[in-house]
């Protein structure tokens, strides 16, 4: 078999996967998306299937519009991107129910932030998080109040407090 010659077609860099990102730029985000179907459109919410055109990756898009009646009734839109494999597109396209955000969102998805961009979340390692900060809060309570009710508050009873508390806190990322 001979080789073909790329002469006339340059290396182009292959795209990056939004996965393979830790902050997705919202600008880049839209121009990569494209609507496949709309699955349910009711009350300010959205389900789609989309695609990025550039990696042919599919996508659950949640959207919702809240009205921020505290802000002066501005508008605020939320957008959630889950990753579904080709499978699972097909069978939400052709009717089978898909996961309703965020009860049925278990892996890790993309959601929209304050500052123009989108960030993986993943709902599994929150829910860790969640239950060690709850322990950390009710572990400094009782330290708290344990101290309160002491009648020594030197400096040096302090300085023993802190250490007690920093070595019960979960390690630090």
């Amino acid at each position: 078999m001979r080789d073909i010659p790329m002469k006339d077609k340059p290396n182009a860099p292959l795209p990056l996967s939004f996965a393979r990102m830790r902050l997705v730029n919202e600008e880049e985000l839209t121009r990569r998306i494209e609507a496949v179907t709309t699955l349910n459109e009711k009350n300010g919410e959205l389900y789609r299937i989309v695609k990025d055109a550039e990696t042919g990756e599919h996508y659950l898009h949640y959207a919702a519009l809240h009205l921020n009646v505290a802000g002066g009734g501005a508008e605020e839109h939320y957008h959630h991107l889950l990753p579904v494999p080709h499978d699972e597109v097909i069978a939400m396209a052709l009717g089978a129910p898909w996961p309703e955000y965020p009860s049925q969102w278990e892996t890790a998805y993309l959601r929209n932030g304050p500052h123009g961009g989108f960030v993986w979340y993943d709902p599994d390692g929150a829910s860790l998080d969640e239950a060690a900060y709850e322990e950390a809060a009710a572990m400094l309570k009782e330290q708290l109040l344990a101290f309160r009710r002491g009648g020594s508050h030197t400096e040096e009873d302090i300085r023993r407090l802190f250490e007690s508390i920093e070595r019960k806190l979960p390690p630090s990322v």
